[in-house]
């Protein structure tokens, strides 16, 4: 710690500081605390020595405590120490503090040292401690006289009165009018004096004090220099306070000033006493928007003017103001403006004395929050591209968050709508990319790519079920083709069988009715017996052909049957799968739908055409039994021409035996050309139904070619195609 570095102290410090009887501080003012460098908690309650510096003499203390128990004032230069080991000059003036007759402390005032004086002083305690030179002590004083008590009282009383103002708080203007009054009652105390029989340096030190000057002691040991002295200390405490005071003042007006916050202090009146800077420039940033309300606003006359200019009903906010007695904050809407004001009264011993009010602009902030409700109401509305016009403020940082999240929403909706409409188009390749979002709008990332890639399988499995189903009642189509021409053309053959056969029984008639004629004709009748035998060998042959496609038709039939029950499971997973994709996969329900339901007819259908293919095949087979019946009989026809000559008797007899034969060969040859005829209605029915299920499979590829899948199902569809 360094003490050989002069601290310089300003030439307009007062240094003031009150102790009690064995000189621990009680009280002191910003300039003692300033010079010392100590803090409020290293002053309170410590001893004076804790400023005193090496250099100085052990006498110069000693000096100063007998002359203050004595009750004389002492005056001195004194070499202070700082706390960072600093040091300071100044000339020290301490007095006895006296109530009831009594001392009861000290008074001590200090004035920044002369260039002079500190060196005289440091030479002076120098040449003490070297031993060079004797101290000069203060010499002992007498009593005051009686007739100077009133008076020096009226003194001490207005100076008494002029601390008590700066004690209060009052403006320094205030403390500095009661010292000029005093100084006016002192330099009136000299001028009543000029005739009294005073020395020249007691009235020199009275004009001094008249004028202001107080630094300097007065140099006179009679009792009216005493008591001067006494008013000199006093009056520069006084100064000292003002000082404090002042300066006290103007750190407040800097700092309000320098702060951003709108103030304005106010009286009990509501008249506007000061306003910082801040509110100064608000109110001329707005002038002419308030004028547009007030019209007599003017931002250089709010000083000066009452709060009522702001009010329409200024009767009401003063009644409501003037009870309060906690701050109260409330909100003004003038001109377009919104202003919050918080109002604080100033109390003092519980009086009001005025208010401190503050006035923030809401504007911006209450537009920010109209901006960003109307965001919030787009949101609602579904609509993402509004975004928030932000405004300088508190909000700002929010308005640009909510921007962000609006910007990230529509992008979202944006690439959702996309991967919809492509899906609503047919497209079920786009997707929504991955490691983009984040939380609830990943879940639905993921659920939109997993309904798609669902729909993308119903719509692979459906398309795989159109092709077989396709190809399935192509075969069926070109089965029931081929079974349609051999059944037209057994119906044809069964139309000439059954012509032969009326010739027969009109041959047969007639040679019952030309018995007699029979052996010329025998010949003729043997040559159409052969024929006969053909023709009959030719209708066996027929029957066995018209078994042998009964028994193709009804194997057809039972492939139709298993492949409508294959169609009708693919539809009941079509179906299932459909169910599975909700709202998607309507339409592929209908489908479905619509599919069993034709699968259900192929297999009635087929049932149906089954049991008539049965019936077919029995009666083909009595049909073949009476051709080989015929064939036998037209056998022994033939043998008989051989003796029917010999057996000429019998010819009636056997011709009405062939007739009921020839009768019943028609018979069963109509009975096979009706079901021929019903075989060839059920198998036109059946490529139709085939043509029908044909033509349905192909709408339903066409409808299913509207989706767009992936190259790997669509080549899965390709390969059960071809198959």
């Amino acid at each position: 710690m360094s003490n050989n570095k002069e601290y310089v102290l300003p030439d307009d410090l007062v240094i003031l500081s009150t102790s009690d009887l064995q000189g621990n501080i009680l009280d002191y003012n910003d300039g003692f605390r300033e010079a010392s460098g100590y803090t409020d908690a290293e002053l309170k309650g410590k001893p004076h020595n804790i400023l005193r510096h090496p250099d100085m003499p052990k006498e110069a203390f000693q000096d100063f405590w007998q002359t203050l128990k004595k009750g004389d004032p002492w005056q001195g230069m004194v070499k202070n120490k700082c706390k960072n080991g600093d040091y300071y000059w100044v000339m020290a003036n301490a007095t006895p503090i006296i109530k009831n007759g009594k001392v009861t402390g000290y008074l001590s005032v200090r004035y920044p040292g002369t260039q002079a004086q500190k060196q005289q002083a440091s030479q002076l305690y120098s040449d003490i401690k070297a031993g060079k030179a004797a101290f000069p002590w203060t010499k002992k004083q007498s009593f005051i006289q009686k007739f100077a008590l009133p008076i020096i009282s009226l003194v001490l009383g207005g100076i008494a009165f002029a601390g008590l103002a700066t004690q209060a708080d009052m403006n320094p203007v205030t403390g500095l009018f009661f010292l000029m009054a005093i100084l006016s009652f002192v330099g009136t105390l000299a001028f009543m004096m000029r005739s009294s029989n005073i020395s020249p340096k007691l009235r020199a030190g009275i004009e001094n004090i008249a004028n202001g000057e107080v630094q300097n002691a007065i140099p006179d040991a009679s009792e009216m220099g005493f008591l001067m002295n006494m008013v000199r200390s006093r009056v520069a405490e006084s100064e000292a306070k003002n000082y404090d005071a002042a300066k006290s003042a103007a750190i407040l007006t800097t700092a309000m000033n320098s702060a951003s916050t709108n103030l304005m202090v106010a009286d009990v009146d509501f008249n506007i006493k000061s306003i910082n800077a801040s509110l100064a420039a608000m109110f001329s940033r707005n002038e002419k928007q308030l004028q547009t309300a007030l019209p007599n606003f003017k931002a250089s006359q709010v000083v000066g003017s009452n709060m009522d200019i702001f009010h329409k009903n200024p009767a009401h906010q003063r009644q409501m103001v003037q009870g309060f007695r906690e701050p109260w904050t409330g909100e003004l809407k003038v001109a377009g403006l919104v202003l919050k004001l918080t109002v604080v009264p100033i109390m003092r011993n519980k009086a009001k004395m005025g208010y401190v009010v503050e006035w923030y602009d809401r504007t911006a902030e209450v537009k920010n929050i109209n901006e960003i409700i109307d965001v919030l109401k787009k949101i609602e509305d579904g609509d993402f591209n509004y975004r928030v016009q932000v405004q300088p403020g508190d909000l700002e940082a929010l308005g640009k968050a909510i921007n962000q999240t609006m910007t990230t929403l529509g992008d979202v909706m944006g690439a959702i709508s996309e991967v919809v409409a492509a899906q609503a188009a047919g497209d079920l390749t786009r997707e929504l990319p991955s490691g983009v979002y984040k939380g609830q709008l990943h879940d639905l990332k993921n659920a939109i790519n997993y309904s798609s890639a669902k729909i993308k399988e119903v719509v692979t499995v459906v398309l795989e079920v159109s092709n077989v189903v396709s190809g399935a009642a192509k075969e069926v189509y070109q089965g029931s083709t081929d079974l349609s021409n051999r059944v037209q053309q057994q119906a044809a053959a069964l139309e000439e069988t059954s012509a032969t056969m009326e010739q027969m029984n009109a041959q047969v008639q007639s040679s019952s009715s030309n018995a007699q004629e029979a052996s010329k004709v025998s010949s003729q009748v043997k040559g159409k017996v052969d024929k006969g035998v053909v023709v009959m060998q030719q209708t066996i042959q027929a029957m066995q052909a018209i078994e042998e496609s009964s028994h193709k038709i009804s194997e057809i039939v039972s492939l139709i049957d298993g492949i409508a029950f294959q169609t009708n499971l693919l539809a009941l997973n079509a179906a299932v799968e459909a169910a599975r994709a909700g709202e998607h996969g309507r339409g592929f329900a209908v489908v479905a739908a619509e599919v069993r339901s034709l699968a259900q007819k192929s297999a009635e259908a087929a049932k149906d055409i089954k049991g008539l293919i049965e019936e077919t095949v029995t009666r083909v087979n009595q049909g073949s039994n009476l051709a080989s019946e015929s064939g036998s009989m037209l056998n022994e026809v033939n043998q008989s021409i051989d003796a029917v000559t010999a057996m000429i008797v019998q010819i009636a007899q056997a011709a009405s035996e062939q007739a009921a034969g020839v009768h019943q060969v028609h018979q069963a040859i109509s009975d096979i050309d009706g079901v021929t005829q019903q075989n060839a209605a059920l198998v036109e029915e059946t490529s139709a139904a085939s043509e029908s299920l044909r033509d349905q499979a192909h709408e339903l590829e066409r409808e299913m070619s509207y989706f767009k899948i992936d190259a790997r199902s669509l080549a899965l569809t390709n390969t059960h195609k071809k198959h």
